[in-house]
């Protein structure tokens, strides 16, 4: 990243919180827990096992934006009173605090990188994000946290990317993002001009214990299928730097910095 013309020199890197900061799992875990009992308690027929094995089956056809959990209303709960179904499929919110659980080696993470560059958040998130966030004392690590639901632009519009850079007061080449989604991070970070790192994480190796068997269940079934596009082979928007362990993130950022000032 171009060290200069960013008021005090300092680079910029923007980290996603869903599996960067907080393990995505856990919470939609406990979504899909929360729309299957309401639905079930409204009159749908199936075991969680079944609606699982569709939500995979609907996921090899569609990607996940399209919301596999309205596409399981629609496909078994015509019967079930219309409120109970806005309820099951957009009414999660309530299960959202205390779902959030810092990913392994986030705080030495941000603490080594807080020493060397200057940290932001953009993610798609809901306001209460930020309530999340002060629960482990993480805010104070970010000068700038850029929630979807709060600035109004959602990935993967590179709209949101554009934004934090206009924020920030920095070139686009100054800003690196650090996401797990190819599809939401790295290709509009790279459409909007910055650096990109993709934190492949194993997911069976997270240190998250399923609180119970509905969240286990679910975690299984993402294992199997996420529905997430991940592919970047061959396109320009390959991301700068690939790693699958936080503990890789500060070094694959040093040689990141270390090849553009080489072709500078």
């Amino acid at each position: 990243m171009d060290t200069q013309g960013n008021g005090n020199g300092r680079k910029w890197v923007f980290l996603d919180m869903g599996n960067v900061i907080f393990y995505d799992l856990p919470l939609l875990a406990r979504i899909w827990r929360y729309f299957y009992l309401v639905l079930k308690e409204g009159g749908l027929g199936l075991s969680f096992e079944e609606v699982l094995r569709e939500r995979e089956k609907l996921l090899e056809k569609n990607s996940p934006e399209k919301n596999p959990r309205k596409m399981i209303v629609d496909k078994f709960a015509g019967h079930i009173d219309k409120k109970i179904v806005d309820r099951a499929v957009n009414q999660w919110l309530p299960v959202y605090p205390g779902s959030n659980y810092p990913v392994r080696g986030i705080f030495d993470t941000l603490t080594i990188l807080q020493k060397k560059y200057s940290l932001g958040i953009i993610a798609n998130q809901p306001p209460m994000a930020m309530d999340e966030l002060k629960r482990y004392r993480l805010e104070g690590y970010f000068k700038h946290i850029i929630i979807s639901d709060v600035v109004g632009y959602h990935k993967p519009d590179p709209e949101i990317y554009r934004y934090a850079v206009e924020l920030v007061g920095a070139r686009p080449e100054q800003c690196l993002m650090v996401g797990d989604r190819v599809d939401n991070d790295v290709r509009p970070a790279r459409m909007a001009g910055m650096r990109t790192v993709w934190l492949n994480m194993d997911y069976r190796l997270m240190d998250y214990q399923p609180a119970d068997n509905y969240e286990r269940l679910y975690i299984e079934s993402y294992l199997r299928i996420t529905g997430i596009d991940q592919s970047y082979k061959g396109s320009e928007y390959e991301p700068d730097a690939v790693i699958t362990d936080l503990e890789e993130l500060p070094q694959a950022i040093e040689s990141i910095s270390a090849k553009q000032e080489v072709a500078g």
